[in-house]
């Protein structure tokens, strides 16, 4: 665990310092990143972090974007939903198997190098917070072989039809260039969580797109709107999570031209939320829900690959002003040329 002290103004970075470095026989993988927020004592309101993310070897990882709600710590007192970033293959001698490459997300920390933590304000902190990494840990190359059970690991995937073929050997030196490590080369696959707010208001009775090109969000990694014909990348949605307006009706996932298009609830509480968030930013309303939080699974995980579409909400009718819609992402993007 790491914790941060004293003030950090909107819009800061902050980097920390080495969380963990590597010895050079020694391979990480990180399976969760927990975040214990910020809380203003007087209001009881969790305070904004843009987002956490980690460090490796001096490279930011892109793909995750984790703000103060989304990731919470898993307690049994209070339980949460727990995200994994994914099955990590040094947990063979548990699961008795080697994990497939579309669940061996885990980030990769391989030998000799440094693990950091990121995080970036939403608005002026003065509380303190914490970062907490949970990983699995091997020392040594004939253990690592050992764990592992193999000198080489099946790397492949298939999309839809099209198959993705790719092996990479298991030693400290190629750890990274395994699924989730930043040296893969293409295709690559990561772990990807992260959230969408509406820049702008939405028009009445109309689907609203996330989208960075129009500038209906205000970042780039908020952009759940895609052309993905080229396929150079696709994304795999495992489970969402949304803090709703008073004026939210409902969430899809669409894809331009597919016949049947299911519809998810997401009013306001007491009402139905299909897809009830990891916390909300009030701690008396996460109190009050102990048991009943997110992130919610999709029963299947669906795929946008080869097609235009997305992430979209809809109100009932009365427009979402700018800011009012939170939409929380949890799964894999596959980068797949380019």
């Amino acid at each position: 665990m790491f914790k941060h002290t004293g003030p950090q103004g909107s819009g800061v970075k902050w980097v920390s310092d080495a969380y963990y470095e590597t010895a050079p026989d020694e391979i990480l993988e990180v399976y969760r990143i927990e975040v214990i927020p910020p809380v203003d004592s007087a209001t009881g309101r969790i305070k904004r972090l843009k987002y956490v993310t980690l460090q490796i070897g001096g490279k930011e990882y892109e793909d995750l974007k984790i703000n103060s709600v989304m990731m919470p710590v898993e307690n049994p007192n209070s339980p949460n939903v727990a995200v994994d970033l994914g099955v990590p293959y040094l947990w063979r001698p548990i699961t008795g198997r080697i994990p497939t490459a579309v669940e061996a997300t885990c980030p990769k920390v391989p030998r000799s190098t440094k693990l950091q933590v990121v995080t970036v304000a939403g608005e002026d902190i003065s509380e303190d917070y914490s970062i907490v990494l949970k990983c699995a840990r091997v020392k040594g190359v004939a253990k690592l072989l050992e764990v592992v059970g193999s000198a080489a690991v099946d790397a492949g995937f298939k999309l839809d039809t099209d198959e993705y073929a790719k092996s990479v050997t298991v030693s400290p030196e190629t750890w990274d260039e395994l699924p989730g490590g930043l040296n893969q080369a293409k295709p690559q696959i990561f772990p990807w969580v992260t959230y969408a707010v509406n820049n702008v208001a939405t028009t009445p009775n109309q689907w609203f797109a996330f989208d960075y090109e129009t500038k209906t969000v205000a970042e780039s990694w908020m952009d759940l709107s895609w052309n993905l014909y080229e396929k150079a990348d696709a994304y795999l949605v495992r489970a969402l999570g949304v803090i709703p307006h008073a004026n939210s009706k409902a969430l899809r996932l669409n894809v331009v031209g597919r016949e049947v298009i299911p519809e998810f609830t997401t009013r306001p509480l007491p009402e139905r939320n299909w897809f009830p968030p990891a916390l909300y930013y009030d701690v008396n309303t996460n109190n009050a829900l102990r048991g009943k939080l997110g992130p919610k699974f999709l029963a299947k995980p669906y795929l946008f690959h080869g097609v235009k579409g997305g992430i979209e909400i809809i109100d009932n009718m009365t427009s979402i002003p700018a800011g009012g819609i939170e939409v929380h992402v949890y799964g894999v993007h596959f980068k797949l040329r380019g």
